[in-house]
């Protein structure tokens, strides 16, 4: 019997609309502030940001790379000093991305004669963050009139700097309230919607699927079993290692985990990180610099495989 990497569910099917599940017990509780001790070594990196343009290029947005932002905020790590736990420990965190936990302005200089909205591309996806600092709405105008945003093309609104501003000194600008629990994202953060779909073997022609019996949705379906109607503990194992499981249970749960649970793990990337200047009516004709010294504070959450243990 072969595996297959990903099945998509089926798209030309009406879809109907499912009861919300309940997600396993650990996931509940994921109200923890950045200041909370479980949620992993905290690190900082000062960075400076730094534009030169045209006021054409402000209007339409001047959007800055950090070139080597994975050395930039990789933890600089003296490997002669850290014992075999501690590498084991090290192997499990992917220095790529991780959860930035708070922003603060050092430093602004702008010689620019209108308001300058900087914004950070910070998530890979969509999270629903508190901002205890508040996002900012600032206005935009556009063929529909002027409207306030706090984000514009996947750039989150920090601060907005006053025309010729120079000072305003370690000013909290991002303060996430709402961040998961580490154990959490250890367990869950290591899923793609591919991984998700590992381990599942289709039938052709059939409205069921095999689900390995180590299997991270099935966690999910042991909790909902009277919803789902599928006592986990009570299904006989196929081949040893295999539960079967219906097509529209098993697309229900995959879908519900990967919007409710995977999609709310607030990853930076920062191999993309960027920072944008942008003002809707700068005097032409000249030529403008602005510079940013931000604080950025991040953790990197270890992250398992993908693959759940075996139950005993």
């Amino acid at each position: 019997m072969s595996k297959v990497n990903r099945i998509k569910p089926q798209q030309n099917q009406p879809q109907q609309e499912q009861p919300q599940m309940e997600m396993p017990e650990e996931i509940q509780t994921q109200n923890i502030t950045a200041e909370d001790s479980q949620a992993g070594s905290t690190h900082a990196r000062r960075v400076v940001i730094q534009w030169n343009g045209s006021a054409e290029e402000l209007k339409h947005g001047a959007v800055l790379n950090i070139q080597n932002a994975l050395d930039v905020f990789k933890p600089q790590y003296d490997m002669s000093q850290v014992d075999e736990e501690q590498k084991a420990s090290l192997e499990k965190l992917d220095f790529s991305k991780g959860i930035v936990t708070g922003m603060k302005l050092k430093s602004i200089y702008s010689n620019v004669d209108d308001s300058v909205t900087l914004g950070v591309k910070l998530y890979d996806n969509q999270p629903n963050i508190v901002n205890k600092d508040g996002f900012l709405y600032t206005p935009k105008v556009t063929d529909m009139g002027e409207q306030h945003s706090s984000q514009d093309e996947g750039f989150i609104n920090l601060v907005s700097v006053l025309p010729y501003e120079k000072g305003r000194p370690n000013v909290s600008i991002y303060t996430p309230e709402n961040l998961l629990n580490n154990r959490f994202i250890e367990q869950y953060g290591g899923y793609t919607m591919d991984k998700l779909w590992e381990g599942i073997v289709p039938f052709p022609k059939q409205d069921y699927f095999y689900v390995e019996n180590s299997h991270i949705i099935l966690k999910v379906i042991k909790n909902n079993w009277e919803m789902l109607g599928v006592p986990i503990d009570q299904e006989k194992r196929r081949e040893g290692e295999y539960i079967k499981i219906s097509k529209s249970v098993v697309n229900n749960v995959i879908k519900q985990l990967y919007e409710q649970v995977i999609c709310q793990i607030p990853y930076t990337s920062f191999d993309s990180f960027q920072a944008r200047f942008q003002a809707n009516a700068p005097s032409q004709d000249q030529e403008y610099k602005i510079v940013a010294e931000v604080l950025v504070e991040y953790k990197y959450p270890a992250i398992n495989s993908g693959v759940e243990e075996e139950a005993a």
